[in-house]
């Protein structure tokens, strides 16, 4: 979410490792949930455990995920 806020450049990177460490649960957690993310085409995989998500889609992204969790 603090990324999303200003900056520069057109997409967000989430990175598995900088939100659970090396907590093998929250990341397969995290996993899945940017998995669906995937899927609805909200964001994109760029690399193991690297997610990139479009800054206009950052709302539709955040909301999916409040109504996830």
């Amino acid at each position: 979410m603090r990324r999303g806020e200003g900056g520069r450049g057109a997409v967000v990177s989430a990175r598995t490792r900088d939100i659970c460490g090396v907590d093998r649960r929250c990341g397969m957690a995290v996993y899945s949930l940017v998995m669906r993310l995937v899927a609805k085409g909200l964001a994109r995989r760029h690399k193991k455990g690297v997610y990139l998500i479009e800054r206009r889609a950052l709302e539709k992204v955040l909301t999916a995920l409040k109504n996830r969790i």
